[in-house]
């Protein structure tokens, strides 16, 4: 088996109206136990400002950035998909030059203004048992992706899907609810 991390998964057609319709994920980790990854395209009704402030941290960032709505599982959890020129104890690899954190220490550090150069913060995230992706991608659900950290720090959250679908020459509004193949 072949390991997605690191890539982008495009949601097809098919999926609209579902948890994961319309949506970009970030793939953390791919291996044989599973997969897990990041919706970085739809935003959560918190704020990152809101946020920090709800946990009662001082914020010194300048911006109110989004907090991503990260997928179905532990949705009351944090995620901070991030730069590489950062780490703590919390942090784990995310793929080539990424680094993903899950610790409320990185969310002070990131408040003081300390934290990582670029970071995404997600609540919740999305998770596959042994081979349920790979039988998702058989059946046509979904697409990969290359992954740019262009696209998850800089890119706003609602142009995510329709950039990363026209850098693999497709146009949603052009294919039918069960495109893929027979």
């Amino acid at each position: 088996m072949k390991s997605l991390a690191g890539q982008f998964l495009v949601s097809m057609p098919r999926l609209h109206g579902s948890t994961f319709g319309d949506s970009v994920i970030y793939l953390w980790g791919h291996d044989e136990s599973g997969a897990q990854g990041l919706v970085v395209n739809k935003p959560h009704e918190l704020t990152l400002l809101t946020l920090l402030h709800q946990l009662s941290l001082p914020a010194k960032i300048a911006a109110d950035a989004p907090v991503a709505n990260g997928g179905p599982v532990e949705r009351q959890r944090g995620f901070i998909l991030h730069s590489s020129d950062f780490s703590t104890d919390s942090s784990d690899p995310a793929g080539r030059d990424l680094a993903i954190s899950y610790s409320r220490d990185v969310l002070e550090l990131i408040a003081a203004g300390e934290g990582p150069e670029r970071y995404l913060v997600a609540l919740g995230y999305a998770g596959w048992g042994p081979g349920q992706l790979e039988d998702e991608l058989l059946d046509s659900s979904w697409l990969t992706a290359p992954s740019s950290s262009e696209v998850l720090f800089e890119m706003p959250l609602e142009e995510r899907l329709s950039h990363v679908a026209s850098q693999l020459g497709i146009d949603f509004q052009r294919l039918g609810m069960d495109a893929g193949y027979a």
